[in-house]
Parts: C-alpha cells; structure tokens; sequence
C-alpha cells in the first residue's frame, strides 16, 4: 500500500530482537536436574538417578528441544513435549522425547489452565509416509480414500489435502489421549478408520493413569484461545514502521500554496522541490497579480511541526515495544556503573515483567523431568550402564538394577566380619555359592526420590561483587577463600582445586636429587649396620641369649 502511494516502505523488526533475546537467555538458564531422595535409605540412589535422568536428557538432546517449545511458548502461544518408552534394536528400553510443533497440537477448547491440567483430552496430528504406514499397518492402506475440497490448513505439512497427500503419498494420522472414567487412554485413526488403541501404559508416584503429552501455555484469554507474548507486540511494531514510512516522507516532500499561474507546471515545481539542488521558476506576472491582493506568488508552507510530531509518536512506540519481555534494564543496557548491587538491582526490576513466564517454563521443564523418572522407574528393569560425562578427565560408568554375588558382598564387607560369614557358610576358595545373586545395587523401581531445578538468569550477582571486593586485599586472602567466593567456577570446578590444593607438595627436579642421595646414604648406612651385627653375632655366639 505505501508503495502504491510513492511511500518508501521502512520496516524495522523489533519483535524479532525481543523474541531472540528472551530465546537466548532461555539458553543462558540452562541447568541439569537433579533428585533428592524422600527416605535416609535412598540417600546414595538418589545420585544414580540423577544420573539417569541427565543420560536420557543428553541422548535425546532435551535442551535443543526445549528451546523449540519455547519458541512457540513466545510467538504462538503454546507448545508441547511427548515422553514416552520405546524399545530399540538391542531389546532395551528406550525413553523418547517427542517434540510437535504448535500447529501439530490440539486440545480440550474448554481447558483454561496454562498447563492444561484440566484438559479432557489432548492431541497430536501425524503425517506418515506410505513406506512408514504400511509397516506399521499393512492391511489399511489399500483402503485408504484421497480426500479433496478441505479448506482446514491448520495441521498440514502444506499439502494440498487435509487427509491425504496424493503427491507425496502420505496419510494424516490422529493420536489422541483422552480421559475416561478418571483413566487415560490413547487412541490412533485416520478419516473413516480407527488404526489402535488401548488405556495409558504410563502411570504416576501413586500408581494413577498419566497422559505422556505435557503442554503449557503462555496467556489465556476470555475465549480460552491461547497467544504468546508476541501478540502484544504487533500494534506497536506496526505503530513504528508506519510513524518511521509518515515521518520520512513528510521530510522528503513539500506543501506549496500560490496564485494560479505563478509556475508553469505544478508537476515539474513538486518534482523540482522533491530534488536536493532543485530549482522553481514563477512566472514574473504572478507578481503583479500578487501586489494587487497583497500576498505571495508562490510559498511552501512549513510541516516542521508535523514532522516532528511524527517523531515523538515514534519515539513513544519505541518505548512502548521495549518494556515489552526484556526493557533496557534487563538487556544491560543501562550505562556505565562501578556498582555491582546497583546493575544488580536493576536487572532484578527487569525480571519481575517476564518471572510469570519464566515460571511456567521452569514448572513444564519440571514436569518433563519428572515423567522421564516416571518412565525409567517403569520400564527400566534389566541391568543397564548409564555413561556419565560431567567429569572432563575421565567419564564413569554408573549400574542400575546392577545383580550383586554373594562373592561382590562379601568384599564389600570389612575383613573380619566377612571372614566370620564365610566360616559360618562354610565357604571355599571357588565356592560356586559366591556367584550365586543376593540383591540387586540401584533397583530403579524400588526408589523414591523428588526432582528439583534451579534456573537463574545470567547476570551480574552479589557474589561477583563480593569476589571483586576481596581481590583489593591481594596476597592477604587465602587462595582457598578465593576459589570459593568465585561466582564464574562451577562447584565441581571449586571442588576440584580445593582437592588440589589441599594435596601434599611435589618436589622440585633437584630436591627429588637431594632426596635421592639421601636415601641412598641412609641405605649403605644400614647395610654396614646389618653387616657388622652379623660379624659380631658370628665371633660371639652366646652374646644374644644375655
């Protein structure tokens, strides 16, 4: 439309700056999640599960996904994750993290809760290709009709048809759980045909139904629709693209008034006044005429005052678009400062606006975290090895549901009280009773313990500014006290020094030599000792009985 009018056309995105700052400091808040244990017996069992749940998190790269959902949690509204248990090739048990995207998902239309915790059902469309589709039911493609005439578009991979992808040969599958009878269940189909279904196999702490299709929401309205904080920032975005297009082009064009006739072409006057080095002509009888009704032949009339009136409105929907998600405070963007408290302070301020926001993602991370448990603790029953990568040196192994011998346990044991067991057992070196299982180490399904995260943004703290304040004592601080109150090192970092620290000092190259020679000294000291005892006890053999 501006371009219809000769307008030039400024578009300057700040939805999408806002959009990617808050996406980035997603990133910046990423943290592990760890299990504390309900009872004293599983203190050591709860950090076998914490490593479980950080092995399923990498394997299924739960961070790059999260930041999928978010994205939709910002811009469309809403997003969901699917954890469900798969079995692989090996005949294990696999936990999945199924990501789709907003536009896959469907849901309760009279759910209002931001979790849709009160949902009835929830959903996820699916397009399959024929190869996938006929694997897993052969006997319903042949009866598969294409469908035409549909204007629904919203759940399509933008075919032409809702149903059915002639030219790439796909169907559009259903999934669907619903609650019945205080009972999840799932159900597969396509249009005209039911392919599965059946009750959830997932179930809770308390052994109740569970739906594996976690969803959040940002903002519901009055009609239950939901929308994500980009919404709010479409009237100001278009506010200052529109002030930015009027005000450029109220400075590069003119209003004229004059006496008809004054210039030849009023044309070529406004083309000769849109130039930097235009030059108008007025015709010299335009004076006259001028003299006689005591006015100007010819005259531009000034627009400085709309002009800048333009500007202030669009200095004001610049205002309005930065205090939406992250303000200038948040962003660091507030001038030079030596105070720490102060930036902190600031920054602070700036989180409370986006803090319900942060919240609802941190509670749906939580509860993504909790079903992996959930799952792990149902299906995991085998003996598994979990490879754990948080120690840069070298990487552990940690078992779970790890069988325990007889012979294991016994060496467990201290000494003594193992050797009165293996007497009273009457066991032997080779006792086939020492293979023999007694229990099981880390038995997952036997575990209880809570899942707990903490997320906190990436800024300035008041331990950065205690750390830099004990730096102005120099020499005088402990190096210990130092690593400590450094806020940058991470506490298996902190631990790893202090160990290092608190370790004995090696010796240098030449006081190894020193200490070399003198051992040497010391030995032909005590040989010559021995020898001589050994003459004096050949010449006097009595002198030892006295």
């Amino acid at each position: 439309e501006l371009k219809r009018r000769g307008q030039p056309p400024v578009v300057i995105n700040r939805v999408r700056r806002k959009i990617e700052w808050l996406k980035g400091l997603e990133v910046k808040q990423r943290t592990d999640p760890k299990a504390f244990p309900r009872t004293p017996q599983h203190q050591d069992d709860a950090e076998s599960i914490t490593d479980a749940i950080r092995f399923v998190c990498d394997k299924e790269d739960w961070d790059g996904k999260r930041s999928e959902v978010y994205d939709n949690f910002l811009v469309e509204g809403f997003g969901g994750a699917e954890v469900v248990h798969e079995q692989n090739a090996r005949g294990e048990v696999d936990v999945k993290i199924n990501v789709y995207p907003w536009d896959r998902l469907f849901y309760d239309p009279h759910s209002r809760r931001n979790d849709f915790s009160d949902a009835r059902y929830k959903g996820a469309v699916l397009w399959m290709d024929q190869e996938d589709f006929e694997r897993d039911y052969p006997d319903e493609w042949e009866g598969i009709a294409t469908q035409y005439g549909v204007n629904d578009d919203t759940y399509d991979d933008r075919p032409r048809d809702i149903w059915f992808d002639q030219q790439r040969k796909r169907v559009r599958v259903i999934l669907i759980w619903y609650r019945k009878d205080s009972m999840w269940h799932w159900c597969k189909f396509i249009k005209g045909a039911k392919l599965d279904e059946g009750e959830s196999p997932y179930v809770d702490e308390d052994g109740q139904s569970e739906c594996p299709l976690i969803m959040v929401a940002a903002y519901v309205d009055r009609e239950n629709q939901r929308y994500g904080l980009m919404r709010d920032m479409f009237d100001p975005q278009d506010e200052i693209n529109k002030r930015r297009s009027k005000a450029l082009h109220s400075i590069n064009s003119r209003q004229t008034y004059g006496i008809k006739g004054a210039v030849d072409s009023v044309a070529a006057m406004k083309r000769e006044l849109a130039k930097p080095d235009g030059h108008v002509e007025i015709n010299a009888e335009a004076f006259e005429d001028a003299a006689r009704i005591g006015q100007r032949p010819f005259e531009v009339i000034p627009t400085n005052d709309q002009t800048a009136g333009q500007f202030q409105l669009l200095q004001e929907a610049k205002m309005e678009i930065d205090m939406l998600g992250a303000n200038s405070a948040l962003e660091g963007e507030v001038g030079e400062s030596t105070s720490g408290r102060a930036v902190l302070a600031r920054q602070q301020g700036g989180m409370i606006e986006i803090a319900a926001l942060n919240d609802k993602l941190h509670q749906f991370t939580r509860e993504v975290y909790r079903q992996i448990w959930m799952r792990i603790k149902q299906f995991w029953r085998e003996e598994k090895w979990v490879r754990v990568t948080d120690d840069e040196a070298n990487a552990r192994f940690v078992g779970l549901n790890r069988p325990i011998t007889l012979g294991e346990q016994l060496g467990q044991m201290p000494p003594e009280q193992a050797q009165m067991i293996a007497v009273q057992m009457g066991l032997r070196p080779g006792d086939p009773r020492l293979q023999m299982q007694v229990g099981v180490q880390n038995e997952v399904s036997q575990i209880d313990v809570d899942i707990v995260l903490e997320e906190v943004p990436d800024r300035v703290t008041l331990e950065g500014e205690v750390f830099e304040a004990l730096l102005k004592y120099g020499p005088q601080i402990p190096p210990a006290v130092l690593i400590e109150a450094d806020p940058t090192l991470p506490s298996k970092k902190k631990e790893k020094l202090l160990e290092l620290m608190q370790a004995p000092p090696q010796p240098s190259p030449s006081e190894q030599l020193d200490m070399a020679g003198k051992e040497a000294a010391l030995f032909e000291t005590q040989a010559k000792t021995q020898k001589l005892q050994a003459e004096a006890a050949a010449t006097y053999p009595l002198a030892g009985a006295f």
